[in-house]
C-alpha cells in the first residue's frame, strides 16, 4: 500500500507539472493590449512566460527522480528481506 501512495504522488506531480507547462506555453500566444497598459504588466507577463514552464518541467523531473529512487530502494529492501529470511532458514534448519 505504501507503493500506491507514492504512485499517486508521482501522478499528481506529473499532472501538476503538465498543467504548469501548458499554462506557461499558453502565455506565449500573442494577445492584444491597450496602449495605457502599465509596464509592470509586461514584466509580470514575461516572467510568467519563463517561470511557469520551467517550474512545470522541474516538478515533472523531480517527481520522476523521486519515484524511481523510491522504487529502487523498495526493491533493494525487499531483496535484503528475502536474503535475511533465507539466512535465518539456513541457521535454524
Amino acid at each position: 500500500m505504501v507503493t500506491r501512495k507514492y504512485r499517486i504522488l508521482y501522478a499528481c506531480s506529473m499532472i501538476a507539472g503538465l498543467i504548469l507547462l501548458f499554462l506557461g506555453l499558453a502565455l506565449w500566444i500573442p494577445r492584444t493590449t491597450r496602449s495605457d497598459t502599465p509596464d509592470t504588466y509586461y514584466i509580470l507577463w514575461y516572467c510568467l512566460k519563463l517561470l511557469l514552464p520551467t517550474a512545470g518541467l522541474l516538478l515533472m523531473v523531480t517527481g520522476s527522480f523521486v519515484y524511481s529512487a523510491y522504487k529502487d530502494l523498495y526493491r533493494e529492501i525487499r531483496e535484503l528481506k528475502d536474503h535475511l529470511r533465507s539466512l535465518e532458514k539456513k541457521v535454524s534448519g
